[in-house]
């Protein structure tokens, strides 16, 4: 697909991710065209964090016209979960986000907790001390499809096609697509919509005490709608903690055992899971369109223009963070870093997201884990994670 902007045209590399932030950070300062992806680069923090604020901006990738051509030639109408809260903007966005809003604040989330705990205990336990063992596939994946598919009331079926069709879905959750993700994508959001649909439906007649049933009995939204968030929560949930579990752990594990990260922090410093955050954030950039003519770093941006959010460089712009490439827990905390987004779509799952890295990596530590081989790198411009992280444990789980 040449005039449509998908994954591949991302003007950097997954493996060489942070470096060629900063060569186009040192090419086009912190906003800049890229005439090969059609597209704005947001580099810097602070352009960044304006543009997604969202005034003159909207998430609707259907608002660009090289978006619409780009998606027509591959037989889309719409891009696969165009009505969701993640492309909506204005009263739709809102409507369907405060349908769920007050069950993923922080305090309410702080009550999932005992839960949550015993599901990272029942996975983690029984791998047994001293065994290799992959942390993605065994720890990373699991974890936190364990706890989703538990709050929405999915029955197996349902979490069983959704630990499946998960990772084809993730590559449209900015409703970007190439010709090489399409096809996948749908027939995943297809298999996910079959299992969903029927529970959805029940739950809305005979509701249960789980998230699945809140969406389900808002007189706001339709069936349809329903469905298609529900699945939002179920699979952006799972890609987005797995990916930051993965690329955070291995950054700790990396060096000689008691100099490595993890030998010096306490998993309940917010300070360790906002280095994380920072540095191996799982979503590298989000997509917006401009909706009128705009000045931003001294550019001119016309209606219709499509820009690219680069998270992943904003996150180590030099003029907000010193030493941006080092893990450090002395940073003063008053420019947040900006994984889970900013204004009105960041993260709903923020506080969910938290509570389940920092369970995880609590339980981690007792186990004293150590790397067993390298870090695979998912082959992925835009959301970074591992392909496979070997591991093994120095210490039992009841030591």
């Amino acid at each position: 697909m040449s005039t449509a902007l998908g994954p591949a045209q991302l003007p950097w590399s997954s493996d060489r991710a942070p470096a060629d932030y900063a060569r186009l950070r040192a090419l086009h300062g912190p906003v800049g065209h890229d005439d090969a992806s059609g597209a704005w680069l947001i580099l810097g923090y602070e352009a960044a964090r304006s543009v997604l604020t969202g005034r003159g901006w909207t998430s609707d990738p259907m608002a660009s016209e090289v978006n619409r051509q780009g998606l027509d030639a591959l037989g889309i109408a719409e891009p696969p979960l165009s009505r969701t809260m993640l492309l909506l903007d204005g009263d739709d966005h809102a409507r369907q986000r405060d349908s769920v809003r007050d069950v993923f604040t922080p305090r309410y989330i702080a009550q999932l907790s005992d839960g949550v705990v015993a599901i990272a205990d029942d996975i983690i336990a029984p791998i047994g001390t001293r065994t290799p063992f992959d942390f993605m596939t065994e720890i990373a994946q699991p974890f936190p499809i364990a706890v989703i598919a538990e709050w929405l009331g999915l029955d197996l079926p349902a979490a069983q096609t959704l630990w499946t069709e998960a990772a084809a879905i993730a590559p449209a959750l900015d409703g970007i697509l190439d010709a090489e993700a399409a096809p996948a994508a749908a027939g995943a959001l297809a298999a996910l919509v079959a299992e969903f649909l029927p529970l959805a439906a029940q739950r809305r007649t005979e509701p249960s005490d789980d998230l699945l049933s809140l969406l389900a009995t808002d007189p706001r939204l339709d069936l349809d709608e329903v469905v298609m968030n529900a699945i939002l929560l179920a699979v952006a949930g799972h890609e987005t903690t797995a990916n930051l579990l993965g690329g955070g752990i291995a950054r700790l594990l990396t060096g000689p055992v008691g100099r490595r990260p993890i030998d010096r922090i306490d998993a309940d410093d917010p300070a360790v899971l906002d280095e994380m955050l920072r540095l191996d954030g799982p979503a590298q950039a989000v997509f917006r369109v401009a909706t009128f003519t705009q000045q931003l770093g001294g550019h001119t941006i016309g209606a219709g223009d499509r820009a690219i959010v680069v998270l992943g460089s904003a996150n180590r712009d030099p003029d907000v963070f010193d030493n941006p490439d080092q893990f450090r827990l002395d940073r003063d905390g008053r420019q947040p870093n900006l994984a889970f987004g900013h204004g009105p779509h960041r993260c709903l799952g923020a506080a969910l997201a938290r509570l389940e890295v920092t369970v995880a990596l609590r339980m981690l530590i007792g186990r004293e884990p150590v790397l067993d081989g390298p870090p695979v790198l998912r082959d992925s411009r835009l959301l970074r994670g591992l392909h496979s992280l070997p591991m093994r444990f120095l210490k039992g789980s009841r030591s």
